[in-house]
């Protein structure tokens, strides 16, 4: 758990009080197993750290509140035992949402009669589901900035399709969408956090104009949308807070085979002790990541609340959390 500092829109100073906790999923069908001492990350964590572009691999923790709850998957498609295979579709069901993801092996793009298509795949025994293997991409050919705004670190989105010839193609994609050739120009498809600066995230950042800088800095606009603070590909964002109890399936992201069990179900307090009394604020689950990359089978989770500072803030004496179960 952390207690971090922040202002809150309007400008009140407030502490977020963010209870996380991670899990080891078992290898037997709903099993969980609680683990000590979850990171509270203050940083995005990207998949590369030698690459200033990498996209996000774990979110950040750090912000105010979100309106409902993220659902990230880092994880690599793979078959049972790691098998080789040439194509695989991954599942993602959290409750209400679900993500279907169609993943291929190489494919390299050629000259085709109708512009450039993408050779048969290579087999493979696994894929990171990141957003560089994604339909994407951005052209540094001039000074005119050229990118595709979901997703400006993956393949196939370029100024001149005959720079194509002979590279890499998507191996990620929506089945509802297959990549015929360089036209398709598809909506880009993953399970992976999306940046602050891609869409639709930036869209709800609001207006940072000189109108702004004179009435509003450092606070966010007056038509910020706390949607931005949604890291999760708009398909694993729910339509509203999960409470801890929902089912979730994952295939193909592991060599141990499907994953199926139950997300854990914890009820927290959090309450400001002030010369008033203790004064109860809501606690909401808004993140859930899972972490499944290289071997890892975990699953965290984050409670968050919003305590709010009395005027003065001197009146607030403490601030209480505590799990609603524990004795």
């Amino acid at each position: 758990m952390e207690l971090l500092p922040q202002l809150d829109n309007d400008g009140v100073m407030a502490t977020v009080v963010v209870i996380k906790q991670a899990y080891f999923i078992g290898y037997q069908q709903n099993q969980v197993f609680p683990l000590p001492g979850a990171e509270v990350r203050l940083t995005d964590k990207p998949w590369s750290e030698d690459e200033p572009e990498s996209s996000i691999k774990l979110p950040s923790d750090f912000l105010v509140r979100k309106p409902s709850t993220d659902v990230v998957v880092a994880a690599s498609a793979m078959a049972r035992d790691q098998a080789p295979s040439k194509q695989l579709d991954v599942l993602v069901r959290v409750g209400p949402v679900e993500r279907i993801l169609r993943v291929f092996g190489l494919r390299l793009w050629y000259r085709a009669a109708v512009g450039m298509g993408l050779t048969s795949p290579e087999p493979f025994e696994k894929v990171d589901l990141k957003w560089e293997l994604a339909w994407g991409g951005s052209d540094h050919g001039d000074d005119k900035w050229f990118a595709h705004d979901r997703n400006p670190v993956g393949r196939g989105y370029v100024r001149d399709s005959s720079s194509l010839l002979h590279k890499p193609g998507p191996q990620i994609e929506d089945p509802r969408e297959p990549i015929r050739s360089h036209r398709t120009n598809p909506t880009p498809a993953g399970v992976g956090a999306i940046g602050r600066r891609w869409a639709p995230r930036i869209s709800y950042g609001g207006t940072y104009d000189e109108a702004w800088q004179r009435t509003r800095m450092p606070l966010p606009p007056v038509d910020f949308d706390e949607r931005f603070n949604q890291c999760a590909t708009p398909e694993l964002i729910t339509p509203e807070y999960l409470r801890g109890g929902e089912q979730v399936d994952l295939h193909n992201v592991a060599a141990e085979g499907p994953i199926r069990f139950n997300l854990p179900r914890q009820d927290f307090f959090v309450g400001a002790e002030t010369q008033w009394g203790m004064v109860p604020y809501p606690v909401v689950l808004d993140t859930v990541v899972f972490n499944l990359v290289d071997g890892e089978r975990l699953v965290e989770m984050v409670w968050r609340a919003v305590v709010r500072m009395p005027h003065p803030p001197r009146d607030l004496r403490a601030i209480e959390v505590r799990d609603k179960a524990a004795p």
